[in-house]
């Protein structure tokens, strides 16, 4: 069986021997942090508790960045031709200039043209507004807020009849936050029906969303038109189709809320989960409202299912990063309640999102005592700002948090959010330091609230222009992911050791400047190369992965970047690079295998886990006694507050033995070292558990201490 380390000293004939050097290289360093991630709801991160998108059927907010390639006094030219919406698409839609002189300006479009002048993306304004002075380069924010159409989120029956499906925005049910219901009218032999799907993946993944035990249905219904009835039915889709729960209802005249209990047993095969709410009869018209679908919780204070804290109490995370897909919504969205809350779209076509707010981001990271670090809409206006600023401070004393880190934007360099996002340097620059003005007026400049931006890794050069051109920005955050590619002919065991650093040329750059480089993301990104699938999922997957991880961030440390935060909590698998037409998956990004009856940790997981029994404290630098270094080891010491922390990587074939000596003191406390334990380097824990945390005593002997890793190993010694 392989394992992280031998106690033994027989396991390896050599030894290596360190020191810790006495004075630290950084002060006060949080525990390493997390991205939560997209709540979807057909892979591994269901997080919502009532596990419905939309359930108030609401209706969806559209926004978007144009950078003006050209314009006159009345209409301008996007200088994408990929962010083009049907004709008319924004007619109607209002605007607010973001930069140049006329920044702050505001209007109404009158009409839009998927391709205008010059082959672009045309928007032309109405009459009355003041003459536009745009000039090439300048950006523009437009925001379109659709009521009258479907509720995203919901399939409906195919081929309605006109007016089977419509809303209603004069009636809803009492006391109701949205702003709507869904009108049904049901014909002879034409019913309708209306469904929500879930954990759509489980043909590969196996059920990553249990119904089991106490579970609870709610809704509300109401007839204006006599002669149809309801029937509620929940079941997982697995050729028996399990039902779960199945009722018939007959509104009345005025709302009623039904609600129901039901016991599940979930013993069936897997298959993807489906809501049915058909409305049948030869006549009649019903509306409905907010639909409740949950399992039943004890002690819960959030709206977030028991399996996510879990998950997060085990990693223990410094932060917790906000990052949804959030660049298309309003700061009023951002804190509607869930039967309130519309679907965002930042992006042309049918990629719309619903997300959880922002208060419910700020308790479940109070949950689990981590400071949040939030993704701010490069779309949002200075009023807005001036709103989220005042909310932001006021959180802060809520919640007890010691700050809040504010991201304008997400990868603005990024061409893929380029429909949100502003990727030249010196437009992104005039746009964030107005928006980081308008946030921290609102704030009245809480000292807790700490600004940042966001460059590409791989360029520092460029990277650092998105943060010189944002004066007001304190800091820069990367995103340093490793082995981006492997072939079939390479040995995965070596490939994941081998990482580039560009963090040292731009940690240097960001000191010159008096300010902090962060990591906002960090993991494998295993989605190049011709690996076949087999290959690419037991590198990603294995002990070595969670290893690997560990040296990725400990170099971080090593050299200074105090604050990283990994990617992502709970994701099952990634597409890869599009090869020959072929479209292949990895299992990739999310440190939990699952969030279902046991929230298993991937290996990355588990090092996350580790490495933040280590923190906080204070970063020593680790040297070696005799000169000279082994480029195959990477070790970190903290001091904390009560005694030292040692972190070990191997990155060699073998086992190694090392002994660590640190400075004198006269504490007595006894050691422990958790090992990453498997019975082989490319172990992982897909559908067993056979990578562990394990936990031994360990004992020094006069202000040093001696392990032996094994190939490719990762321990974490520590003093209590």
């Amino acid at each position: 069986m392989f394992v992280g380390l031998f106690l033994g000293t027989a396991a390896a004939e050599n030894n290596l021997e360190f020191e810790i050097d006495e004075k630290p290289t950084s002060i006060n360093v949080p525990r390493l942090g997390i991205n939560l991630g997209e709540w979807v709801s057909w892979g591994a991160s269901q997080y919502p508790v009532n596990i419905l998108k939309n359930p108030g059927f609401e209706g969806i907010i559209d926004r978007a960045i144009v950078i003006v390639k050209a314009a006159d006094e009345h209409s301008f030219l996007d200088d994408q031709t990929w962010t083009k919406r049907p004709d008319g698409f924004w007619a109607g839609a209002e605007f607010e200039v973001r930069s140049g002189r006329q920044a702050g300006v505001q209007g109404i479009l009158f009409d839009s043209l998927a391709l205008g002048a010059q082959g672009l993306p045309q928007f032309t304004v109405r009459g009355e507004t003041p003459a536009l002075a745009l000039l090439p380069g300048d950006v523009v924010s437009l925001t379109r807020i659709n009521d009258l159409a479907l509720p995203e989120q919901w399939w409906f029956s195919k081929e309605p009849l006109p007016g089977q499906l419509s809303m209603d925005n004069q009636d809803k049910r009492p006391e109701s936050p949205g702003l709507r219901s869904l009108a049904i009218k049901p014909l002879a032999g034409k019913p309708v029906e209306v469904k929500s799907y879930l954990d759509g993946i489980s043909d590969r993944s196996g059920k990553l969303l249990l119904v089991k035990g106490d579970w609870q249905l709610s809704l509300w219904m109401k007839e204006t038109e006599p002669g149809a009835k309801v029937t509620v039915r929940f079941q997982r889709l697995n050729g028996v189709n399990t039902v779960f729960f199945q009722e018939t209802f007959q509104p009345t005249s005025t709302w009623q809320k039904v609600e129901r209990k039901f016991k599940a047993v979930d013993k069936g095969s897997a298959g993807p989960l489906e809501l049915t709410i058909t409305t049948a009869g030869n006549s009649g018209r019903v509306l409905l409202d907010d639909v409740d679908l949950s399992p039943q919780t004890k002690d819960n204070k959030t709206i977030f299912r028991p399996e996510v804290l879990a998950a997060l109490k085990q990693l223990q995370p410094g932060y917790l990063r906000d990052w949804q897909g959030q660049l298309g919504d309003t700061f009023d969205n951002r804190l509607a309640t869930p039967f309130a809350r519309r679907s965002t779209r930042y992006r042309p076509g049918d990629g719309n999102l619903f997300i959880y707010s922002l208060e419910e981001f700020f308790q479940l990271a109070q949950a689990v005592e981590s400071q949040p670090w939030i993704i701010i809409p490069p779309t949002l206006g200075d009023e807005e700002l001036r709103k989220l600023g005042h909310y932001l401070a006021e959180q802060i004393a809520v919640f007890h948090f010691n700050e809040i880190l504010v991201e304008f934007g997400n990868e603005n360099w990024n061409s893929i959010f380029r429909p949100a996002g502003i990727p030249d340097h010196k437009a992104h620059g005039e746009v964030a330091t107005r928006a980081f003005q308008q946030l921290l007026t609102g704030a009245n400049n809480h000292p807790a609230l700490r600004t940042l931006v966001n460059g590409q890794y791989v360029y520092p050069w460029a990277a650092l222009k998105m943060l010189e051109g944002t004066p007001n920005a304190q800091a820069l955050a990367v995103a340093p992911y490793f082995l981006y590619k492997l072939d079939q002919a390479d040995d995965p065991l070596v490939a994941l050791f081998k990482q580039d650093d560009f963090l040292t040329e731009e940690l240097n750059a960001v000191q010159k400047l008096g300010k902090e480089l962060m990591v906002y993301e960090v993991n494998l990104h295993t989605t190049g190369g011709n690996a076949d699938a087999e290959l690419r999922d037991k590198a990603t997957t294995s002990a070595a992965a969670g290893s690997a991880l560990a040296k990725r961030l400990m170099s971080a440390l090593n050299l200074g970047v105090k604050r990283q935060c990994i990617y992502q909590l709970a994701q099952y698998d990634a597409f890869v690079e599009q090869t020959q037409g072929n479209r292949g998956l990895v299992k990739l990004w999310g440190v939990v295998r699952d969030l279902a009856e046991t929230p298993r940790l991937r290996p990355t997981g588990l090092a996350m886990s580790m490495l933040n029994q280590a923190l906080p404290g204070d970063i020593h630098s680790v040297k070696p006694k005799v000169d000279g270094s082994d480029k195959e080891l990477t070790l970190t010491a903290v001091h904390r507050a009560n005694g030292w922390a040692i972190a070990v990587v191997s990155a060699k074939p073998e086992t190694q033995k090392i002994t660590i000596t640190y400075p004198a003191q006269k504490s007595t406390a006894p050691w422990r070292v958790l090992s990453l334990t498997s019975p082989a380097p490319l172990s992982n824990n897909e559908t067993a558990e056979e990578v562990r945390r394990v936990e031994q005593p360990i004992v020094p002997e006069k202000n040093s201490i001696s392990v032996t890793l094994n190939p490719y190993g990762f321990v974490v010694l520590i003093e209590n």
